[in-house]
């Protein structure tokens, strides 16, 4: 009978396993299930029973031994590798290594969440299952303030809540703040960012932006138009308008930020008196001056200390040149210190078509101020603007030598009449172009956030001057037809071949 035992081992081995499998399908115990596993496990037991002494011998003999040894030790390795594993899954620690930092929250989240002063509720309206992306990002919103709470509803689970919210779509999320809001059918961190901002603003502030001298247009979706400018300020739960000084008793009261973008005639003298009056109650105002013969609002800008160049500034820098092929765009890559730039680091700005822009040394009284961008060492302000595709070259005598400056700003407290104490802040800030902001430039590095930063400072929302979330790169890799092939080739047979060959050489060497 012993001649058989092997039998018996490998038929109760089968049965064993095919009895696990069939309840691993079916889920639940049947006497298919339990016939296999008994009479496999007595297919076992009759085979170790007629093998017992060669089974004792093999068990003590040293190679065994040594197997056994090996086994054990693989096991501890095993094991120091999961606790190792249960460890670190209790304090994660997580680095971002892409290029833009995609997987990381933007500097302008942070700051909205950090700056929460109650709890913020997301109820996110998806498919059990179909979570995904929104759920990653929604953990990493959550960890950064204890404030920020989230919940997933199956809206075929839960049809109740849904209606009661007002939900027709699957993957619609409700942020809820306070008595607030805000639906968005968006899984990014920017359009969850700009719905928390909404409802956590009081209120809503007003942009309008001056028409009837040649501006550009917030509404113009042309390459030199202001649409994706007017669309990112929307976002910042901000009204745009335009508004004619002209056909207007007064700039209105409710105008947070005025903005002259770009105006190529200069304002009437009663345009001018009504700017100047709005100031002087604690206005702001973003001048975007494009180079001669376009307006500088020299006299106007003059009582609060600007100097703006009559100018146009060439920039011979590597940068403008490679980007641009021209040294009419001036690139700045370094930043002075002030809240609107500083979190631009090493990254760039262009600034199309520019004129200088500079701030007296001794500013009039109440007024301080301060330069925010300047070019490179390579670049100076030319004053022979009116020379169109000739050479031109640095006159020590008439030129402004680089680094030029191209924006800067000012603030002065505005006294009330009563015991003439202080109510408010004018706010200006000067940019010696109006291009960088179009459509066509508004999207190079951080042209846009520097528009956008302008804006929340000057309508004196300083939380919300950052750096805007991150647009994911496209970062693929195009192969043709022959690297896909060699591709191919190389995975699926020569290092699989390589592996194989390298295990037939170790074994002749070691027979």
């Amino acid at each position: 009978m012993k001649k058989y035992s092997s039998t018996f081992g490998w038929a109760g081995l089968l049965l064993v396993i095919a009895g696990l499998v069939r309840y691993y399908l079916e889920g639940v115990f049947t006497w298919i299930e339990n016939v296999a596993l008994i009479a496999g496990t007595l297919g076992i037991l009759v085979y170790l029973f007629l093998n017992f002494a060669t089974l004792k011998e093999r068990l003590l003999s040293r190679s065994t031994l040594q197997t056994t040894n090996a086994v054990f030790m693989s096991l501890m390795v095993v094991g120091v590798l999961g606790l190792i594993n249960f460890i670190s899954g209790q304090h994660v620690y997580r680095h971002d290594t892409t290029a833009a930092k995609q997987f990381s929250l933007s500097d302008q989240t942070k700051k909205v969440l950090t700056a929460l002063q109650k709890d913020l509720y997301l109820t996110a309206f998806y498919k059990a299952g179909t979570e995904g992306k929104i759920k990653d990002l929604l953990d990493e919103y959550s960890k950064l303030t204890p404030k920020f709470s989230y919940e997933f509803v199956d809206p075929d689970l839960k049809p109740e809540i849904a209606k009661r919210m007002g939900i027709t779509a699957y993957e619609t999320s409700v942020v809820s703040y306070g008595a607030k809001d805000e639906k968005i059918t968006t899984a990014t961190e920017e359009g969850l960012t700009n719905a928390i901002i909404k409802v956590t603003r009081e209120g809503v502030k007003k942009i309008f932006f001056t028409m009837n001298h040649g501006e550009k247009l917030p509404s113009a979706e042309d390459r030199l138009g202001l649409s994706f400018a007017q669309n990112e300020i929307k976002k910042k739960n901000y009204e745009v308008g335009s508004i004619s000084l002209l056909e207007q008793q007064e700039i209105p009261t409710d105008c947070a930020v005025l903005v002259i973008a770009g105006a190529q005639y200069d304002f009437l003298s009663p345009e001018k008196e009504k700017v100047k009056t709005y100031l002087k109650n604690g206005g702001a105002v973003l001048f975007l001056l494009d180079p001669p013969p376009a307006p500088s609002f020299d006299s106007l800008l003059a009582e609060y200390g600007f100097k703006v160049g009559n100018d146009l500034v060439v920039d011979f820098s590597p940068a403008g040149m490679l980007y641009f092929g021209s040294a009419s765009v001036p690139v700045v890559g370094t930043y002075e210190s002030h809240v609107i730039v500083e979190n631009f680091g090493n990254t760039m700005t262009a600034f199309p078509v520019a004129r200088s822009v500079q701030l007296n040394r001794s500013l009039p009284g109440g007024v301080t101020g301060q330069v925010l961008l300047k070019t490179s060492p390579n670049s100076w302000g030319e004053t022979e603007v009116n020379i169109v595709g000739g050479r031109v070259s640095f006159d020590d005598s008439k030129d402004l030598k680089g680094p030029v400056p191209v924006a800067a700003l000012v603030t002065k407290p505005v006294t009330s009449d009563s015991a003439h104490s202080i109510s408010g802040k004018t706010r200006i800030v000067v940019i010696g172009d109006s291009d960088f902001a179009a459509n066509n430039y508004f999207n190079f590095h951080r042209n846009g956030d520097m528009f956008l930063n302008t804006i929340s400072w000057l309508a004196d929302e300083e939380d919300l001057v950052s750096i805007r979330p991150h647009n994911p790169e496209d970062r693929r890799i195009s192969l043709t037809a022959k690297n896909s092939k060699i591709i191919m080739l190389v995975s699926l047979f020569l290092l699989p071949l390589s592996a194989l060959v390298a295990a037939v050489i170790i074994y002749i060497r070691r027979r």
